[in-house]
C-alpha cells in the first residue's frame, strides 16, 4: 500500500510544483528546490525536528522550540504554507532555531533532511501522518502532539484499516488531545498513547501585544457592542451579515485566508454594504462606522490582539465549514466566545463545553441573532466570560509535561 501511495505521490508532483509556483510569496525556485530535498544545510550535532502545517499550528509550536533550544538542542522546525513560514520567519529569524518549509512527501527529500541535520526525534502536530516520512524514519523517535482523528478522517482510515494501523505503528508515542482520540486510535491497535489535553488550550501561546489591543480598541470604540467574526471561511461571512446587519453592533469580519479579504469586500458590496479594510483605518480612533459599512481585519497573524479588543467573538470555521476552530482563543484574553455548531475537529471539548452551554453555538441564523441580542447585556456578558474562564484551566495542555516526554524517548 505504501508503494501505491508513492506512486500515486510521484504522479501528483508536477502538479503540486505548479500549485507552489503559482502561490508561494517569494525565493519561489529556493523553496521547492528544498521541499526536493535539495539546497539543505548541513549541521554537526542531533537535531529534533518540529512539524506544523500552517500559521495555527506554528504558533502553538514556536513557544516549544523555543523552550527545547533553550535547553540546549538543535531545532529544526518546517511549515507547509506561506502563513506559516512567514510566522517562522518573524519568530526566529535572528536564532539559532533552522527553518524550512516542510518538503514534498518523498522519501529522497525526508531522507536528505534527516541526514543533513542528523535528526533524532521528529515531533508532528495533531494530524500530520506522512506516509513516506513515517517510513523512512523507522529508526528515529517520531512522536505525534497534540494528536487528533476528525470524525472524516477516522471514517477514511477504517476505509484502509491495515494501511492505517501499519502507518500508525510507525510512530512512537501520540500525545493526544481527548479521549475521543485515544478510543479512536485504540481502534487501530496503538498502545504508546499520552493523554496530554488540548496544548492549543493554553494560556502560553496567546500574548497580547498592549500597543496592538489599545490601537484596535481605539479604532472600534465603545458606543457598540463589538462583535468578531474570526478565522471565516466562504461563505460564513455572509451568514453572520445577513443575520446580524440589521442590530445596532460593530461587526467586524476576520477571514480565515487573507487572501480572501478583497472577495469578502466585494461580496458586501454585492449585499449592499461597504468593506472597509481595517489597514486603511491607521492611526484614525473611534472611526464612525456607518450602518451600511462593516469592518473587515487583513492584518496577518493578529487577530488575538483583535480578539482582545472586542466585546464578543463568534468564531467560525464551524458554519459551512465543517471543522471548527479553537474557539477557547478568545477566552485567553478575556474576551466571550460563541461558535457555529459544526466542531469535527473539537469534539470532545464540545461534548465538554458546548453540550453543557459554557460555550454556546448556533446552527440557524435566528439562533445567532438571539445570542447577540442576550450579550448585548454587560451583566450577562461578564457572567458567561467569568465561567468561561474557569473552564479553560481544566483543559490546558502542559508544555512542560510534553517536554518530559520527548526527554523521555
Amino acid at each position: 500500500m505504501f508503494l501505491i501511495y508513492s506512486l500515486i505521490y510521484i504522479l501528483l508532483l508536477p502538479l503540486l510544483i505548479l500549485r507552489d509556483l503559482l502561490t508561494l510569496d517569494k525565493n519561489k525556485l529556493k523553496t521547492i528546490q528544498q521541499k526536493l530535498g535539495l539546497n539543505i544545510t548541513i549541521v554537526e550535532n542531533q537535531t529534533i525536528w518540529l512539524h506544523g502545517v500552517s500559521l495555527g499550528e506554528i504558533k502553538i509550536l514556536s513557544p516549544l522550540a523555543q523552550k527545547l533550544s533553550d535547553q540546549g538542542q538543535n531545532i529544526l522546525i518546517t511549515s507547509t504554507t506561506n502563513t506559516g513560514l512567514k510566522e517562522l520567519s518573524k519568530n526566529f529569524s535572528n536564532s539559532a532555531i533552522e527553518i524550512l518549509p516542510f518538503p514534498y512527501d518523498l522519501g529522497f527529500a525526508h531522507k536528505k533532511i534527516i541526514s543533513n541535520y542528523k535528526v533524532s526525534k521528529i515531533i508532528l502536530f495533531e494530524s500530520e501522518f506522512w506516509p513516506n516520512l513515517l517510513n523512512v524514519a523507522k529508526n528515529l523517535n517520531v512522536v505525534s502532539l497534540n494528536t487528533t482523528i476528525s470524525d472524516t478522517s477516522f471514517r477514511r482510515f477504517k476505509m484502509l484499516k491495515a494501511f492505517s494501523r501499519q502507518l500508525f505503528s510507525k510512530i512512537d508515542l501520540f500525545l493526544a488531545q481527548s479521549r475521543l482520540t485515544i478510543d479512536r486510535l485504540e481502534f487501530f491497535g496503538v498502545k504508546k498513547i499520552k493523554f496530554i489535553g488540548n496544548i492549543k488550550i493554553n494560556p502560553e501561546n496567546y500574548s497580547v501585544d498592549p500597543n496592538k489591543k489599545n490601537h484596535y480598541q481605539k479604532i472600534l470604540g465603545t458606543e457598540k457592542l463589538n462583535v468578531i467574526l474570526g478565522s471565516s471561511h466562504e461563505g460564513e461571512e455572509i451568514f453572520v451579515v445577513e443575520a446580524l446587519a440589521k442590530m445596532d453592533i460593530n461587526l467586524i469580519l476576520a477571514p480565515r485566508h487573507p487572501e480572501r479579504v478583497s472577495k469578502v469586500v466585494k461580496e458586501l458590496e454585492n449585499f449592499g454594504l461597504k468593506g472597509i479594510k481595517m489597514s486603511s483605518l491607521q492611526g484614525e480612533v473611534n472611526t464612525k462606522i456607518n450602518d451600511n459599512e462593516i469592518l473587515v481585519f487583513d492584518e496577518v497573524g493578529d487577530l488575538i490582539n483583535l480578539y482582545a479588543a472586542g466585546d464578543l467573538a463568534i468564531v467560525a470555521g464551524s458554519i459551512n465549514y465543517t471543522k471548527g476552530h479553537n474557539f477557547m482563543e478568545p477566552v485567553f484574553v478575556n474576551t466571550l466566545s460563541i461558535t457555529g455548531s459544526k466542531l469535527d475537529n473539537y469534539r470532545q471539548i464540545k461534548e465538554d463545553l458546548c453540550d453543557t452551554n459554557i460555550i454556546e453555538t448556533f446552527s440557524e441564523q435566528d439562533e445567532l441573532r438571539s445570542l447577540i441580542s442576550k450579550y448585548q447585556n454587560v451583566t450577562i456578558r461578564n457572567e458567561k466570560s467569568s465561567a468561561q474562564n474557569d473552564a479553560l484551566k481544566s483543559y490546558s495542555g502542559s508544555y512542560d509535561e510534553i517536554i518530559k516526554f520527548i526527554d523521555e524517548l
